[in-house]
């Protein structure tokens, strides 16, 4: 299937590894020019070269996410060097893992900086320009903790709900000029941040990480930890011409692990 997206310019969050590189190898694909933003160079410079093997453009961008400054310099180097944005795919570092009880005033502010207001800056700032052209696509990438808020999760739970919730407010407005707001939801994944939190919960139970994901995998219908590519084919979908009515929508890719009918 051609997604008729060949020569669109796709800025993405958190891409130089995991889900967010993902993302961008599904789009470059498709023909699409990709701006990487990460922070760490070394890892978006081999990200680099490995996408130009696949004939598109890659602008690297060593940046801070949950950082003002960085947000307007990615939209500005994109526009520099492309002179327009398409897409947006809005990926960042997971919140700090806790309970409401031990969270700190401090892990608030910087959880909300990191995942809502960088989410809420980026399209600000990219909009105008998708507006000029009458064509957008905006891909929020959260957490199954927006449909089933996970006890340990609870400043994920907050802000990426959050998120969701900015993105379908916005959603009809920006669907009459051409541009499609959602939000994919990931399960298990077996990405850094994962590696994380299993290695903060197999030590709260005095456990290896080995045995606690083996114990894991257990109660996932699919038993397994899924492929990234999994979640970087369908923001690519939802990325492209024949996705253009769908709108306003969270969809998780879990493998069927959530009880919920929506």
């Amino acid at each position: 299937m051609d997604l008729n997206i060949t020569g669109k310019v796709a800025i993405i969050g958190g891409s130089s590894k995991g889900l967010g590189k993902a993302c961008a190898v599904a789009l470059a694909k498709e023909g699409v020019n990709i701006v990487l933003c990460a922070r760490r160079k070394e890892t978006l410079q081999r990200t680099k070269s490995e996408i130009e093997l696949l004939g598109v453009e890659v602008l690297a961008l060593s940046v801070d996410m949950a950082s003002a400054e960085d947000n307007q310099r990615i939209i500005d180097e994109t526009i520099r060097k492309f002179g327009r944005i398409d897409i947006l795919v809005n990926n960042s570092g997971g919140p700090k893992p806790g309970t409401f009880r031990e969270v700190t005033s401090d892990d608030l502010d910087d959880a909300y900086r990191s995942v809502l207001k960088y989410n809420i800056r980026m399209i600000q700032g990219c909009l105008p320009f998708m507006e000029r052209n009458g064509w957008g696509r905006i891909v929020n990438i959260t957490s199954i903790t927006v449909k089933e808020p996970a006890p340990n999760m609870v400043l994920s739970n907050i802000f990426r709900s959050a998120v969701v919730s900015f993105a379908k407010t916005i959603s009809k407005e920006l669907v009459s000029k051409g541009i499609t707001i959602n939000n994919v939801s990931p399960g298990y994944f077996k990405t850094d941040r994962v590696m994380q939190l299993m290695k903060v919960r197999s030590e709260a139970e005095g456990i290896s990480t080995n045995e606690y994901e083996q114990r894991a995998i257990l109660d996932f219908p699919h038993k397994r930890y899924m492929d990234p590519e999994e979640l970087g084919n369908l923001v690519c979908y939802l990325c492209s011409e024949q996705a253009r009515s769908i709108n306003g929508t969270t969809i998780q890719v879990d493998g069927g692990m959530l009880n919920g009918l929506l």
